[in-house]
């Protein structure tokens, strides 16, 4: 077997050469010198993947209508208490994270002491536990009957928490024709190498390093 020395040199021709390395931390362009007609080796990874984002939402969870008038399907008058503890529920269900299914609770007060209750099931997923927080719009009120103006009018309450979404892939690297890929869902990067790339003497060759990326030229001039 013919040593790589012995090989560069009949490559190359007789005289010494020097051997060069350029790395790129970031997007440029790499001329190859007078005297270089192959690269020896091309080293690169892409960016890594981002990790899952901690994100934040809300939802309402219950609300409270006081309307002029007949129309509730229940007799008597609805109090905050109720209204109140209905909503601390939610939060609390919410609050134990996962996937966790919670109820919305749609309060209706009516003048002449009806009200109606009306509720409805929801599931999230991805809660950070110990995360939700309650908060109620102005006017709500913690107890005593609901009971308004002479107008129509409404309050809500509100379960806001944290989740984590979806981690992401990282950018690729590109140099010489070759593709480095970034890390996969989260993950870190891999490095590959190419070797023995011909290139043209003089030629300027775009290098393309997303952030965290990088790539290596070895050569010899």
């Amino acid at each position: 077997m013919t040593p790589i020395d012995a090989r560069r040199s009949g490559f190359y021709g007789k005289r010494a050469r020097t051997p060069m390395t350029a790395t790129f931390t970031s997007s440029g362009t790499w001329t190859a010198p007078a005297s270089t007609t192959m690269v020896d080796s091309l080293i690169g990874k892409g960016s890594n993947g981002g990790a899952a984002p901690l994100l934040s939402a809300s939802t309402t969870v219950a609300t409270v209508f006081w309307y002029i008038g007949s129309g509730g399907s229940n007799a008597g008058t609805y109090d905050w208490a109720s209204a109140t503890n209905s909503a601390i529920a939610q939060r609390n269900a919410i609050n134990a994270g996962g996937s966790p299914s919670y109820t919305f609770y749609n309060i209706s007060q009516h003048s002449n002491n009806t009200y109606t209750v009306a509720t409805a099931g929801y599931s999230l997923s991805g809660v950070v536990a110990g995360s939700a927080t309650i908060s109620y719009e102005p006017g709500w009120l913690s107890s005593g009957n609901i009971a308004g103006g002479g107008s129509a009018q409404s309050w809500s309450a509100t379960v806001s928490w944290n989740y984590y979404g979806s981690p992401t892939n990282g950018s690729n690297s590109t140099a010489l024709g070759y593709t480095f890929a970034g890390g996969i869902s989260g993950g870190v990067a891999p490095t590959s190498t190419h070797y023995n790339i011909t290139v043209i003497p003089g030629n300027g060759y775009s290098i393309v390093v997303p952030p965290g990326g990088s790539v290596t030229i070895n050569y010899y001039q």
